[in-house]
């Protein structure tokens, strides 16, 4: 392995916040590829087993550090508030069987 663009790319975890029964978890991170990118905000579903693993995330990703905060309503429910202005390069309304809203 090794040579592929990715590989340049690292995670930095800044929040994990576990759904209420604990069976997923939201990770917000922060995703930097190198010095020709700037930071940006990232979130994955995951099962609580799951590592987040060095690629994209699989729910949100905006451009800059932005402080998101996660608010699980239930195991099937999850709201990522905090969003304000960013720009949105992707944002998921259903992800692994939960539905995602979002807030500013």
């Amino acid at each position: 392995m090794g040579g592929l663009p990715g590989d340049m790319c690292g995670n930095e975890i800044s929040q994990t916040v576990s759904s209420p029964s604990g069976s997923l978890k939201a990770v917000v991170f922060n995703r930097n590829c190198g010095a020709t990118t700037g930071f940006n905000t990232q979130v994955s579903i995951l099962s609580a087993t799951d590592a987040l693993q060095n690629d994209g995330g699989n729910t949100l990703i905006l451009d800059g550090s932005i402080p998101l905060q996660v608010q699980w309503h239930s195991d099937s429910a999850v709201q990522l508030s905090g969003l304000g202005s960013a720009k949105v390069f992707k944002q998921g309304r259903s992800v692994a069987g939960v539905s995602v809203s979002y807030g500013n």
